[in-house]
């Protein structure tokens, strides 16, 4: 598919340009029998004595040509006579790159290449590396291979956050001037971003962190009185304070008689059992008792006063529930990690996230939806503060998996299934009524992206 579609682009150029059919014949009888597939005959043709390196065909050479065919056997004589393995084409690709777009995803070929000191990092004139060219089809052996003979993609995973990050901080500030207050999915969740991407060495823009402060607050500041009294004025405090205290956190905010009186109207809202309450309307941010109860004990951690006693009955619950969705798998994950329960009560819950991975290397949110941004970032997230390294194979392919479904404009696209009882307002993030939930999405993904680089020194984010 690769090389028909590079000769069409050719051929259209040349009739372009010339008005003519261009000449397509094969310059060596070698580049005729690797156009025909003709193993038998290439090989003889190089016993005897025909020059592997001799002519272009489209810009390639004899072996980057048998390479674009899948034509591993013809690739593999010619490297036993000498083809230069280091040749690129007209655009820069190397060998390694066009034997990685290989659909049957041949290792040996590519270790092979990797053997005779094909550089698996070289870029070409767009930019593209042999692993982001593998990466296009999904987390295979090539990519693992690549992997292993030190093929980076840290610059793949830098351009997707500082793309990702450019849209939150844009649209974050226009959510709040047309709607005129916080949220989760436009505050919260991106603020909890920006939080571990600095940590991790990458460039926010520190009046929007500023502004988005500036906006909670706001928000809270005429209710700190009524949060004081516990009246029930705002809703479902369990999750929208909490968020909102997680997010105010993550950005460094000191705590003041705002926060006191946030995080004393969330301390209200946990039950007997240990579990918080919550109004199930609006799936998957705002519908589960786990997800209230996991937020809400990091919210009190972070700023409430004498919280241990709480966060360790909201722990005890958190043990025994049995998890239904995505999102409650992965915040049992994240609130068990943050009350700090043992390995052994960490050992199932993540054993159980694990195993829900999907072949594309992403999460579901339902068994019956397919993977995406939201589940899969929350998933990594949740997986690495429980202990699982960004090294382990889970994570990679998790990475890979958001790497490869990343819209062009720095976006991931979330589906939305909340009943839309709220006035939609346009923020100027992607997606249409999508947005609020692609925003979530985006936000959990690039938490997730960013840690799988080293922190720097000195910077810690106070969340996770």
């Amino acid at each position: 598919m690769q090389v028909r579609r590079l000769f069409f682009a050719t051929f259209s150029a040349a009739v372009l340009l010339s008005a003519q059919i261009p000449d397509f014949t094969p310059p060596t009888p070698l580049f005729g029998a690797v156009l025909r597939g003709d193993v038998a005959e290439a090989k003889r043709l190089l016993d005897s004595g025909a020059n592997p390196n001799e002519g272009r065909f489209i810009g390639a050479a004899p072996l980057t040509l048998a390479l674009m065919r899948n034509d591993f056997d013809i690739a593999r004589a010619m490297l036993a006579k000498g083809a230069d393995a280091k040749a690129l084409d007209g655009g820069g690709s190397s060998t390694l790159m066009w034997a990685a777009t290989s659909e049957t995803a041949d290792v040996s070929m590519i270790e092979e290449l990797l053997r005779v000191g094909v550089d698996p990092n070289l870029a070409n004139k767009s930019g593209d590396t042999a692993l982001s060219w593998a990466l296009r089809r999904g987390y295979t052996p090539v990519v693992e291979s690549l992997k292993a003979h030190g093929a980076s993609d840290k610059a793949a995973v830098k351009q997707s956050i500082d793309k990702a990050i450019a849209l939150m901080q844009k649209s974050g500030p226009e959510f709040s001037k047309v709607s005129s207050c916080s949220s989760c999915h436009h505050q919260s969740l991106p603020q909890m971003a920006y939080s571990k991407a600095r940590e991790r060495g990458f460039a926010t823009d520190p009046q929007v962190s500023e502004q988005q402060i500036k906006s909670v607050i706001a928000m809270f500041r005429p209710a700190r009185e009524s949060m004081l009294e516990g009246k029930p004025n705002i809703p479902d405090p369990s999750l929208s304070v909490s968020y909102s205290l997680l997010g105010l956190a993550a950005e460094g905010y000191k705590p003041d008689s705002t926060t006191e009186a946030m995080a004393h109207i969330v301390s209200l809202q946990q039950l007997p059992d240990g579990s918080f309450t919550v109004l199930p309307a609006r799936p998957p941010m705002e519908s589960s008792a786990v997800s209230a109860t996991a937020i809400s004990l990091r919210a009190l951690q972070l700023y409430g006063k004498n919280p241990e006693p709480q966060v360790m009955r909201a722990r005890d619950w958190l043990r025994t529930v049995t998890p239904k969705t995505g999102e409650e798998r992965s915040m049992q994950v994240l609130g068990l990690a943050w009350s700090k329960a043992s390995a052994d009560d960490l050992r199932k819950p993540v054993s159980s996230l694990v195993s829900e991975q999907r072949p594309d290397g992403g999460w579901a949110q339902l068994a019956a939806l397919e993977s995406d941004a939201y589940a899969t970032g929350q998933a990594l997230v949740a997986l690495q503060l429980a202990g699982v390294p960004v090294s382990d194979q889970a994570y990679q392919r998790g990475v890979a998996f958001l790497l490869r479904t990343q819209r062009p404009d720095g976006s991931w696209l979330v589906r939305s299934r909340s009943f839309p009882f709220q006035p939609y307002r346009e923020s100027g993030f992607p997606h249409g009524k999508d947005q609020w939930i692609s925003a979530s999405g985006t936000a959990w993904a690039v938490m997730a992206l960013t840690l799988t680089a080293p922190p720097q020194a000195g910077q810690i984010s106070q969340v996770f």
